[in-house]
């Protein structure tokens, strides 16, 4: 339950800075076997939050649906937003050094980094995915701001 709570506030700090349109809880069919917690479509650079209130194990599928998205989407951005201060640190350290691919960033939901990821992503254009390439998920529209 906490971490569908924490999926839907991240969805909430998207919609409060005007970030839209974004699926949540989506599968993208040319990307099988993985379900991302928030997208954000740009035919050229999808932008992924994979949303984990603690990582311990979990920060391993994010890693891997990152991976398998890089192989379809190669600018796509992956972040993994969490609540935990000190794995986070760690994981950021294994990211920066090349230890981990695939993930961008992991970035805690309540720091400056991620007030920061807010307002660059304020800036992309993001569109509803074409017909050809459906994205299966609930789609938050422009029109839910």
């Amino acid at each position: 339950m906490n971490g569908r709570i924490f999926e839907l506030l991240i969805c909430e700090t998207l919609l409060r800075r005007g970030i839209a349109p974004f699926y949540y809880q989506v599968q993208i069919t040319l990307v099988p076997n993985a379900d991302f917690d928030i997208v954000c479509f740009n035919p050229l650079t999808p932008v992924v939050l994979s949303c984990k209130v603690s990582l311990r194990e979990r920060y391993k599928q994010a890693v891997l649906e990152a991976m398998v998205l890089q192989q379809v989407y190669r600018q796509a951005k992956s972040y993994l937003v969490t609540m935990s201060p000190q794995e986070a640190k760690i994981l950021q350290g294994k990211i920066q050094r090349n230890e981990i691919e695939g993930l961008t960033a992991c970035i805690r939901a309540d720091s400056e980094e991620y007030t920061e990821l807010l307002d660059k992503l304020a800036t992309y254009d993001f569109v509803e995915a074409e017909p050809m390439m459906p994205l299966h998920g609930t789609f938050f529209p422009v029109s839910s701001i």
